[in-house]
C-alpha cells in the first residue's frame, strides 16, 4: 500500500457514481415488513451506504432502512454518526472491523476493506473477509464486495473460493472508466448460502479467473438481487478494546490525573516484614526459587536451585469388609502433597539435594509398623 494510503488506514471512499449504480441492483418488496439493516463494515464517513438509502427511499418512500456502520477511524466515525442521525434505528462503533461484530445478522453487508498485505498474514482483503462473512442472514443475506480485480483474480490469495464456498453469486463487474484506472476496483455482488460448501478442497471459481472478460457495471443496471428485512435488531459490539480506545478513554477520565501520578511516582521503600520471618518461611523462598543463585556464607559460596513439585502419595490403607465381617480387599487413600526441593552445588562440585518428601522406604516402613502394631 502507498503511504497515504497507509496514513489514511487504507481509507479510500466509493466513488458516487459507483453507488448510484450499485442501487440499482436491488429488488425491493414494497409489502414486506421489518427493517432492511445494512451494514458497512469500514464506514469511512458513511457516505456510501447513506446515500443507498437515500436513493431507495427516493423510489419506496415508506421502506424502512437502518444503517450500521464500523470504523476505525475516531474522526469518520463521528461523521458517520452524525450522517446517521438522519436515519432512525442506525449506529455507529469506533472500532477495528477484527475486533466488532454485529449481535443480529444483516439484510446487506457492504464490504470494501484496506487493501493490502500483512507480512506474514496475507492479504488484509481474505483475513477480513473471514471476519465479516457470517454477519449477513443465511439464505437471504446479501455481500456487496467492493475490491481490486487481481486480488480477487488471484488464485494464490485465496479471497475468491473463500467466498465461493459461503455465497452464490449474482454477479461481478469491473468499475467504469475514469474510477476503474486508480484502483482496478471491482464490484461482485453475492447470497451467502444456506449451508457453506464441505471444508474439502474448493477449485478456483472459473467466474474469477479473467477480469479482462467481466463486464464493466451499467450506470443503471437491472435489478437482480432481493432485499429481505433482517430478523430482530442489530446492536454493534466489540470483542476487545484497541489501545486507541483504552487511551482515549483514560484521557477523558477524572482518574487521569490520579493515574498519571501513580504511575509517575518513585518506587516506595521496602519495610520490614509485617510478621518476623520463620524457617518455613525461607524454605519456601528456598523452594519456590526466589533466592536462586550464588548465596555466600562463613566465607564458602554455594550454587542454589529450589523447586516445588507435586506428588500423589498413599496416605492410607483400610480393610473392605463385607456384610459378615470378611475381609475381602483393600482401600487406599491417595493425596496429593506438594513437596519442596532444593538443591546445592558446592565449591568442590559436589551436589547436595533437600527435600520435604519422604522416601519411599520410609513410607513403606511405617505403613508395616502400623500394620504391626494394630
Amino acid at each position: 500500500m502507498r503511504e497515504v494510503a497507509r496514513v489514511q488506514q487504507g481509507f479510500f471512499p466509493t466513488q458516487d457514481r459507483v453507488v448510484a449504480a450499485v442501487s440499482s441492483l436491488f429488488k425491493i418488496q414494497t409489502h414486506s415488513t421489518g427493517a432492511i439493516t445494512v451494514l458497512d463494515a469500514g464506514c469511512g464517513t458513511g457516505k456510501a451506504i447513506f446515500d443507498l438509502r437515500q436513493s431507495w427511499l427516493k423510489q419506496h418512500p415508506q421502506l424502512r432502512v437502518h444503517l450500521h456502520g464500523i470504523e476505525s477511524d475516531k474522526n469518520r466515525c463521528g461523521q458517520a454518526a452524525q450522517l446517521f442521525s438522519d436515519a432512525p434505528g442506525s449506529s455507529t462503533l469506533w472500532s477495528p472491523i477484527e475486533d466488532a461484530y454485529p449481535d443480529g445478522t444483516v439484510s446487506v453487508l457492504l464490504f470494501n476493506p484496506p487493501y493490502d498485505r500483512i507480512r506474514g498474514a496475507g492479504r488484509t482483503e481474505l483475513t477480513l473477509f473471514n471476519k465479516v462473512k457470517e454477519w449477513p442472514a443465511k439464505a437471504h443475506g446479501l455481500l456487496l464486495l467492493i475490491v481490486p480485480d487481481h486480488v480477487l483474480a488471484d488464485a494464490d490469495v485465496g479471497l475468491a473460493t473463500a467466498i465461493e464456498r459461503d455465497y452464490e453469486l449474482f454477479g461481478l463487474w469491473r468499475y467504469p472508466e475514469p474510477e476503474y484506472s486508480e484502483f482496478h476496483q471491482c464490484v461482485l455482488l453475492a447470497r451467502r448460502r444456506e449451508k457453506s460448501l464441505g471444508k474439502t478442497r474448493i477449485p478456483f471459481p472459473r467466474w474469477a479467473a479473467n477480469p479482462e472478460s467481466w463486464p464493466v457495471i451499467p450506470d443503471t443496471p437491472r435489478p437482480i438481487a432481493e432485499l429481505h428485512p433482517a430478523r430482530g435488531t442489530v446492536t454493534l459490539r466489540r470483542s476487545r478494546l484497541s489501545s486507541d480506545i483504552l487511551l482515549e478513554t483514560v484521557s477523558r477520565s477524572p482518574l487521569r490525573g490520579a493515574m498519571l501520578r501513580e504511575a509517575t511516582a518513585a518506587a516506595p521503600p521496602i519495610g520490614r516484614p509485617l510478621l518476623p520471618l520463620k524457617h518455613g518461611h525461607l524454605a519456601l523462598a528456598l523452594a519456590g526459587g526466589l533466592c536462586d543463585g550464588i548465596i555466600d556464607a562463613n566465607g564458602k559460596r554455594f550454587l542454589l536451585k529450589g523447586t516445588l513439585t507435586s506428588a500423589i502419595r498413599k496416605t492410607a490403607t483400610k480393610d473392605s469388609l463385607d456384610a459378615d465381617g470378611k475381609k475381602i480387599g483393600e482401600i487406599d487413600t491417595y493425596r496429593t502433597r506438594y513437596e519442596m526441593n532444593v538443591r546445592c552445588l558446592l565449591e568442590d562440585g559436589t551436589i547436595e539435594d533437600y527435600t520435604s518428601a519422604e522416601p519411599a522406604e520410609e513410607l513403606a516402613s511405617e505403613e508395616d509398623h502400623d500394620e504391626h502394631d494394630s
